[in-house]
């Protein structure tokens, strides 16, 4: 089977088709704590590749509210966990567009990439839980995984992979492995796995079926399952993250590429570019429910945080679908730029309405906080059964892994007690007489010592995509 490249045409994407946190997770009970306002300002950025921009769809309206002109051939997307910022890799301009989201701005490039044989094009990136680490696949005469610090917007590592091209990249929820689609001229597929703590490769590539990688990896919210869409082979692999194996092989239609899993990890949805249809996956039974159509040349797949929608690139008609997830059926066609691939969605940056420290003191044995916030009209909710937790007194920062926190009396009080990197950690959150959107905590962090900080300090707190920060005396 080849796919007709005269469909892409002036696309440059020459082995796209022709080839193609964390620290130490506490494992407890995990509740979900869910208090969903239904207010999120949620938006969609769809990489345009022939017309050098990325399209912002807003998704409540479904219409384009921005187009940024980016670099040569956008291709993938990455929102930090925060919704803050948006990567674009630039795949002809070897390059990545670091967006602000609130203003729609580029605020740096990062690159041009460099890899073993030279220069390098960027595919499908991805972002580590706590925002720290992009891992972005890249290709030059040999494929490659680009290192990225959102701290300093620089390649820190390069990892250089036996196979001839690299296509996508997936993190576990965990954040401790990047899992990436590649491909080797075999023809076969083969699936790489990371140590994010050592950025090298675990075991050997795992070969599965199909060729010509897109961006079709994706893994189950579990973190238990990968799935990686076959290309010329009709069939979506799925492999355990256990022991890295292939569970089994589920029929798609022809020549899936795009795959995204809904947020309860129930189903996945994968584009199937030559047959114009979108497969749907159970993820239980790993069997197709259900087969959307028409689509033209559908490539790209997101879904929306709420689950309830699932937006599709399509190459041939500069357009996105947007499917309802309720009945599987197209609900809207938006116009974008010419050759829509990436797509991503995210859930923009949600500061407190109002953030307070009561408390703060610092030793040289640790520290003590207490503070109060109330969530801001933007904010998606609290789920601390799947968003992280990150704090941060000055140059200070520690991330707590979502599925970390132990429901212990009521809906509205959560508790942890845990080492995390090194340091115990004891955090209590509790609703403010039983209100969605107010709160306070009390935590308590022994093995840092912070009292060189500056006198007042920077506090922040950051609870999935909601955020505040504020300065307080020690």
């Amino acid at each position: 089977m080849t796919l007709n490249r005269s469909l892409s045409p002036g696309t440059s994407r020459s082995r796209l088709f022709s080839g193609f946190l964390r620290v130490l997770t506490f494992s407890l009970i995990t509740v979900a704590f869910a208090l969903r306002p239904l207010h999120a300002q949620t938006v969609a950025y769809v990489a345009n590749n022939n017309s050098n921009s990325v399209s912002v769809i807003d998704v409540p309206s479904n219409t384009v509210t921005a187009t940024i002109p980016v670099s040569l051939a956008p291709i993938g997307i990455a929102f930090s966990p925060d919704g803050a910022t948006a990567y674009v890799t630039n795949e002809n301009g070897g390059t990545i567009s670091v967006i602000n989201t609130a203003t729609n701005s580029i605020t740096a490039t990062i690159g041009p990439l460099t890899g073993p044989a030279g220069a390098v094009g960027p595919k499908f990136p991805a972002i580590t839980p706590d925002g720290n680490t992009l891992y972005v696949p890249a290709n030059g005469g040999v494929a490659t995984v680009q290192v990225v610090s959102t701290a300093t917007n620089t390649v820190t590592d390069v990892i250089t992979l036996a196979q001839f091209f690299a296509g996508a990249a997936a993190v576990t929820p965990d954040g401790k492995r990047v899992y990436v689609l590649t491909d080797d001229f075999a023809p076969q597929l083969n699936v790489v796995v990371i140590d994010t703590a050592t950025n090298t490769q675990v075991g050997p590539s795992v070969v599965v079926s199909g060729n010509q990688t897109g961006p079709g990896i994706a893994i189950t919210p579990s973190g238990g399952t990968v799935c990686a869409a076959g290309g010329t082979a009709p069939v979506v692999t799925a492999m355990s993250t256990a022991n890295n194996t292939v569970i089994t092989t589920i029929p798609t239609a022809d020549f899936p590429l795009g795959i995204a899993i809904t947020p309860d990890g129930t189903r996945a949805y994968v584009s199937d570019l030559n047959a114009g249809a979108v497969t749907v996956i159970d993820t239980a039974s790993n069997t197709a429910v259900a087969n959307i159509s028409p689509f033209s040349q559908p490539f790209g797949v997101a879904i929306t945080p709420d689950g309830a929608s699932v937006f599709i690139t399509n190459e041939n008609t500069a357009s996105v679908s947007v499917i309802d997830t309720a009945t599987n059926t197209v609900v809207a066609t938006v116009p974008v730029g010419s050759n829509p691939l990436g797509v991503a969605i995210a859930n923009l940056n949600a500061p407190f309405a109002a953030f307070t420290i009561d408390n703060l003191n610092i030793s040289p044995q640790g520290f003590h906080e207490q503070g109060d916030f109330t969530l801001g009209a933007n904010s998606q909710g609290i789920d601390l059964a799947h968003q992280l937790v990150k704090l941060t007194i000055g140059s200070f920062s520690l991330t707590i892994p979502a599925g970390s926190f132990l429901q212990v009396s009521g809906n509205h009080h959560f508790e942890l007690n845990a080492i995390i990197n090194g340091l115990q950690v004891n955090f209590s959150l509790k609703a403010n007489h039983g209100s969605n959107t107010a709160f306070s905590y009390t935590v308590n962090v022994n093995g840092v010592d912070l009292t060189s900080q500056p006198d007042p300090v920077t506090v922040g707190l950051q609870i999935a995509n909601n955020t505040g920060t504020t300065t307080r005396q020690f």
